[in-house]
């Protein structure tokens, strides 16, 4: 007797749970020092963050690619089982997508089952072309980067989790999985890279060709006609567990590129979803803040910056100084959730750690020597020591670099050529409210590429 894994109960889901409990664990305890990529094993592996970063540098900023090599290897062997037991966005929508069938039985109306296929490769090919230009369309579209910031909006009270709230709800609304059938386009090169799987789908001579199957499938990877489409099956195995005569089962077989289909509804959806990432960003663009703003060291020249950041809040997570924070709107539509440096909470320990963790190399670890991240003023009408004559020289006596001096009557000045703009001085400056001294990013040295 053959043991199906779809006769296990709960499996899948039990193995999904353990995965996400993992990604979650592993976001949250992100701390210095870091050991990448195994601290951060899910964005590292991502095939989409690695392929468009490489794309967006041409070449000239490469990612670790080990992780994501092995995961597309495993998708090669086993097909898109990473996105039906692994990932664990496609566990959150599997969750919400149990209550879809609920949601139509209460408006009276019946599911979709269709693939969108078209939609899927469409979007791919507009973030890999935008790519050129912008990794920003990852902030919306990449599942691990969803993630990763949402779980930070959750657990430091930052706000509100829109984008992964709308997927969870296009489950229950649209389709069970539709982020996964319709939209990821991380899900779009797995399924490309399972396309030469050798474990395919078997259906034997005691089909009784009651759909039942096509019915269930969450992904749409069996049609009406009973095709089956390799990029779509996650090997959820719901398909055979449904079968009422065991007709299903997955084995070895000849690959067959056939089920990939290259439409003209994906040519349609590319230029779409292009001409929206364009309005998109001319509009944010149009509304842009000019209001100076403080990036850890190491980081790209501004535009670039935008441009590079996915908005992951990776770096926020492991930095040693508690000083990272996202950026808030009053900085911009185009800047927000992007990391700025808040010395009202820590300062720069210099550590680099926010370089080692950062996905597309908008930040890299340089040389402490290196490090230039803004520099601070004196506000003589509110220090203490230049206002009230009083004996304060704590700015000096915290500045690791001794870029602060104490001249007349002990009434402290900034050497600015010494000065790496730390913010040791503006946490611990006594002055209640707004600092006697403050760093700006006057002096800032920025990266090119």
């Amino acid at each position: 007797m053959i043991l199906r894994l779809s006769r296990i109960p709960y499996l899948r889901t039990a193995v999904q749970l353990a995965f996400f409990i993992a990604a979650v664990y592993l976001f949250l305890n992100l701390d210095y020092p870091v050991s990448m990529p195994v601290d951060n094993i899910f964005l590292s592996s991502d095939p989409l963050v690695a392929l468009t970063s490489i794309i967006f540098y041409r070449g000239a900023w490469i990612p670790a690619l080990l992780p994501v090599i092995a995961l597309l290897a495993g998708s090669m062997v086993l097909g898109r089982v990473f996105c039906g037991w692994i990932c664990p966005v496609g566990f959150l929508v599997d969750v919400s997508g149990a209550f879809s069938g609920i949601f139509s039985k209460i408006i009276k109306r019946r599911q979709t089952r269709a693939r969108f296929g078209y939609l899927q490769y469409g979007i791919l090919a507009a973030v890999l072309i935008s790519a050129l230009f912008t990794l920003e369309a990852l902030s919306i579209l990449d599942p691990f980067v969803i993630l990763q910031r949402s779980l930070h909006m959750i657990w430091s009270s930052a706000g509100i989790p829109i984008i992964i709230l709308l997927l969870l709800a296009a489950s229950i609304v649209i389709a069970p999985r539709f982020w996964c059938r319709a939209i990821c386009p991380t899900g779009a090169i797995i399924g490309a890279a399972s396309l030469i799987s050798p474990f395919g789908l078997k259906i034997n001579e005691d089909c009784i060709k009651c759909k039942k199957c096509h019915r269930e499938c969450p992904t749409g990877a069996i049609s009406g006609e009973m095709k089956w489409d390799a990029t779509a099956c996650t090997k959820c195995l719901v398909c055979e567990r449904v079968c009422p005569k065991d007709a299903i089962s997955f084995s070895a077989s000849v690959p067959s590129i056939s089920s990939f289909s290259t439409s003209r509804r994906s040519l349609l959806a590319a230029g779409a979803a292009l001409g929206l990432f364009a309005v998109s960003k001319g509009a944010v663009a149009a509304s842009s803040s000019g209001k100076p703003i403080i990036r850890p060291p190491g980081s790209l020249v501004e535009y670039s910056f935008n441009a590079a950041c996915t908005r992951c809040e990776s770096c926020a997570r492991v930095c040693l100084g508690n000083v990272i924070r996202p950026a808030g709107l009053d900085a911009g539509i185009d800047r927000y959730y992007t990391p700025v440096l808040d010395f009202s909470t820590g300062k720069c320990e210099r550590c680099g750690a926010c370089g080692t963790v950062c996905p597309t190399g908008a930040i890299i670890s340089v040389p402490e020597e290196k490090i230039k991240i803004g520099t601070a003023s004196v506000d003589t009408e509110k220090c203490i020591a230049w206002k009230d004559n009083l004996k304060c020289l704590i700015c000096s006596e915290v500045c690791p670099v001794d870029a602060i001096k104490g001249v007349k009557n002990l009434r402290p000045r900034v050497i600015p050529e010494v000065c790496v703009g730390c913010g040791a001085c503006e946490l611990n400056c006594p002055v209640d409210g707004v600092k006697a001294i403050t760093v700006s990013n006057a002096g800032e040295r920025r990266r090119e590429a």
